[in-house]
C-alpha cells in the first residue's frame, strides 16, 4: 500500500489479519508495518531487500522517523551500509552496557522517578547486567526470579522490579537494539493481595487535627516569649504574624493532602500558577505528577481556605505554594511529621496514608471507583480497586435485588 504517510494515516491505520505494509510516496525506502496485534514500526528500506528497523510508532513521531530513515539512505549513497552498522552496535552490548549508555540518560529525561528505578534495576537485576541484551529470554528471566524467591524476595517485590525490566527492554526494542520484546509473552508471578490500606478512624482523625492546633498554639506561644525576652535585650523582633497566621508548612500541608489526595512530592512542589480560586480547582502538573499526566483536583471549601489563607501570607518570590527559608520547594518533612503522630498516639501511618485516608473517605460516602480513580491520578483502575471492599453499602443493595 502506497501513500503519503503521516501521523494521521498511521494511527487510523487498521489491524488485519496478516501483516501489512504502508510505503511513503514521499521518500522512497520509509515504510510503516502493521501487524496483527495492531503494533506499528517504521522501517528505512534502503536497497532492495535491505532495510533497518528504526523504531515503534508510539516512540517516534512520524516526522522524527523520516528524518531517520533519510540519513539513512544518505548515509548508504555515502558508501554506508546501515544494517552493518545496527548489527555493530547490538553485537555484544550487555544489558548493563545498554543501561548506561540508552536507558538510564532517557529516563533521566523523561522520569521523575528516574532514581527509584535505577536503584532497582541495579540492586535486584545485577545478575542480567553482565547478559549480552539480545541474550535476554523468558528462560532467562524465569531462573532470575527464581533465584530472588529463593532469596526470601517477595513476590510483590519481584513483580515490581520485573516491570521496570520490561520498561527497558520495550525502550530497547524501540531504539531497535532488539527486534522483538523478549519478555511479551511472559505474566508476572502470583502475588497474594496482602496490602491493608491504612486511613485514618474518625477518633484517630480527631486526634490528629488536635495535635495540630496544639502545635500551633505551642509555637505561637515560643514566638511571643521569643519576642518577648529580644525586645528586653534590645534585639530585633521577629515579625509579628496575624493570630490566624500559620506558623509554619505543616498544617495547609496535611490539611491539603486529606482533602485532595495529593503525594507528598506533588504538593512540594505545587505553584500558586497551579491554583485557580475561581473554579476552585487546583492542577497537578506532568512534571510533578508519578506518571507524568496532568490532572485537575476540585477544592472542598475546607481546601480552599487553607490555600486562600496561604496566599495571603505568602512572600514567596519563586511562586512555591510551601517554601522553605531559602525560597524553595521542601523535599521533607520528617520531624515535624513524626512529632506530630506521637502527640496524637497514631502508629503505623505514613504521610502516603493521607492519600489513602481521602480516598477511603470518598468511597465510603458512595463515590464510584472511576471518579476516585481520576482525582488520584491513578494509571490504571487495579490500582483503585484496593479500595473497593469499602464500599460495602453498594455491595449490600447489589445482593438486595435478589429479593425482588
Amino acid at each position: 500500500m502506497k501513500l503519503s504517510i503521516t501521523q494521521t494515516s498511521i494511527e487510523t491505520a487498521k489491524p488485519k489479519s496478516k501483516a501489512y505494509e504502508m510505503r511513503d510516496t514521499r521518500l522512497s525506502g520509509f515504510l510503516v508495518r502493521v501487524q496483527p496485534s495492531g503494533r506499528k514500526t517504521y522501517y528505512c528500506e534502503y536497497r532492495r531487500g535491505a532495510r533497518v528497523k528504526i523504531g515503534q510508532f508510539q516512540a517516534l513521531s512520524t516526522k522524527q522517523a523520516r528524518q531517520q530513515a533519510q540519513e539513512i539512505i544518505s548515509d548508504y549513497a555515502k558508501g554506508g551500509d546501515p544494517a552493518r552498522d545496527k548489527k555493530k552496535e547490538r553485537d555484544g552490548l550487555t544489558y548493563g552496557q545498554y543501561l548506561a549508555a540508552h536507558y538510564y540518560p532517557w529516563i533521566d529525561a523523561n522520569l521523575r522517578t528516574a532514581k527509584e528505578y535505577r536503584r532497582s534495576l541495579n540492586q535486584n537485576c545485577g545478575d542480567l547486567h553482565k547478559v549480552a541484551l539480545d541474550k535476554i529470554d523468558i528462560k532467562l528471566v524465569e531462573k532470575w526470579r527464581l533465584k530472588l524467591l529463593s532469596d526470601g524476595k517477595s513476590a510483590t517485590t519481584i513483580n515490581r522490579t520485573y516491570a521496570s525490566l520490561r520498561a527497558s527492554l520495550s525502550k530497547a526494542e524501540e531504539l531497535g537494539l532488539l527486534d522483538e520484546h523478549p519478555l511479551r509473552k511472559m505474566k508476572p508471578l502470583r502475588a497474594a493481595q496482602t496490602a491493608i490500606v491504612r486511613y485514618l478512624s474518625v477518633d484517630e482523625e480527631r486526634r490528629l487535627r488536635e495535635a495540630i492546633e496544639r502545635r500551633e498554639e505551642k509555637r505561637r506561644a515560643e514566638r511571643e516569649n521569643a519576642n518577648k525576652w529580644r525586645s528586653e535585650r534590645g534585639y530585633a523582633l521577629f515579625k509579628e504574624r496575624n493570630a490566624e497566621d500559620f506558623t509554619d508548612h505543616l498544617k495547609p500541608m496535611i490539611i491539603l493532602s486529606m482533602n485532595t489526595g495529593m503525594r507528598r512530592g506533588e504538593v512540594f512542589k505545587l505553584k500558586w500558577s497551579n491554583v485557580n480560586f475561581e473554579t476552585k480547582q487546583l492542577t497537578v502538573t506532568g512534571a510533578s505528577a508519578k506518571n507524568g499526566k496532568i490532572r485537575h483536583i476540585p477544592l472542598n471549601s475546607e481546601a480552599l481556605q487553607i490555600l486562600q489563607m496561604c496566599k495571603a501570607q505568602s512572600v514567596n518570590a519563586k511562586g512555591f505554594v510551601f517554601a522553605n527559608d531559602q525560597g524553595d520547594p521542601f523535599s521533607t518533612v520528617k520531624k515535624g511529621w513524626a512529632a506530630l503522630l506521637r502527640t496524637a498516639a497514631i502508629e503505623n501511618f505514613r504521610w502516603h496514608d493521607l492519600r489513602h485516608h481521602f480516598a477511603s473517605r470518598l468511597v465510603m460516602a458512595g463515590v464510584n471507583l472511576n471518579t476516585v480513580r481520576e482525582l488520584l491520578g491513578h494509571s490504571s483502575y487495579a490500582m483503585t480497586l484496593r479500595y473497593a471492599h469499602l464500599s460495602a453499602g453498594h455491595k449490600a443493595e447489589a445482593v438486595e435485588l435478589l429479593n425482588r
